[in-house]
């Protein structure tokens, strides 16, 4: 599998808690994609 296609597949949580597939967000606008690291 082609890593765009694995990253549209993949399933992200909203501020709201729902989810959708990534490839949804950047099909209609440019997306930011940044992960946090928690050192707790």
């Amino acid at each position: 599998m082609k890593v765009a296609a694995a990253a549209a597949a993949a399933r992200v949580k909203d501020l709201d808690g729902g989810e959708t597939a990534l490839g949804e967000l950047w099909r209609e606008r440019t997306v930011v994609l940044v992960f946090l690291r928690h050192f707790g």
